[in-house]
């Protein structure tokens, strides 16, 4: 028989969680939201907790905790408001992949930056013209010698303008389509990467998305993530991985305005 009970530790995770959420969320979220600000400070406590990078194994300095766990925390987070959540947890789309295409040296790398101190990253597939149709990707690649060049343009990145470095995902030929898609690991600081517009947006303004653009950025062979024809399969079991957040969000969102209806409905007078 099923069990689907949660544990003593579940339970713990979910408290702290929580009192974060009402003690530090809650109280900047309608603030944040208007002035479309992510709130790094806050940002920086929950890295301290360990509410961010849960799924970070042992060896690279995180916790090793599953997408169940995850879920846990994010449910919790968004509570208090779905845009602070989401620039919170974004790290976990942008490690996802190196967790699983990375050799062990780029695990050490980037996956123990994000550990050893709060840092943001971001994870680059969507284009103005490639949304849900990751393999209709314009950003293109060129091979020269050991090094790649990459040339194009990320849109509605979540984190971009904080971002420590970026996953992304290009083609060596559009015309290929899935079968043409690579995938490397890009720092900040990499000559050619800019950032662009911070998108004023309709709702989750609290989370910061932007513009990345790609201006002949050479990126070097060991932060290669995935080789051409490899990166589409890299990128949608991300995806599979990653998704249950996004149920998780949506839940701890309805249970708020559920929650609010409520307390609402017990102190209305009518006429």
């Amino acid at each position: 028989m099923l069990d689907f009970s949660l544990s003593d530790e579940h339970k713990s995770l979910i408290d702290t969680a929580k009192r974060f959420t009402r003690e530090r969320i809650m109280p900047v979220s309608a603030e944040c939201d208007r002035e479309s600000r992510f709130p790094i400070e806050v940002f920086k406590e929950a890295w301290e907790l360990g509410l961010i990078n849960p799924t970070v194994l042992a060896e690279y300095g995180g916790s090793g905790m599953g997408e169940l766990e995850n879920t846990l925390i994010t449910e919790q987070l968004a509570y208090g408001c779905t845009g602070i959540q989401t620039s919170m947890l974004a790290n976990g789309l942008a490690l996802t992949p190196i967790k699983l295409g990375g050799n062990d040296a780029q695990k050490r790398e980037y996956l123990g930056r994000l550990t050893a101190e709060p840092v943001l990253a971001s994870y680059c597939t969507t284009e103005p013209a490639a949304g849900s149709d990751v393999a209709g990707l314009q950003t293109r690649f060129e091979q020269k010698g050991d090094e790649y060049v990459v040339n194009g343009q990320k849109c509605w990145i979540t984190n971009a303008s904080h971002a420590n470095f970026y996953v992304v995902f290009a083609t060596e030929d559009p015309s290929k389509r899935h079968r043409g898609i690579a995938a490397f690991i890009i720092d900040r600081d990499t000559p050619g990467v800019k950032v662009g517009k911070h998108e004023d947006k309709l709702g989750q303004r609290a989370s910061d998305t932007a513009v990345v653009h790609f201006e002949e950025v050479v990126v070097k062979k060991q932060n290669l993530l995935a080789p051409a024809g490899q990166g589409f399969k890299l990128a949608m079991e991300t995806f599979n991985q990653t998704r249950p957040d996004i149920a998780a969000s949506a839940t701890g969102l309805m249970q708020r305005c559920l929650d609010e209806s409520v307390a609402y409905a017990k102190e209305r007078k009518t006429f």
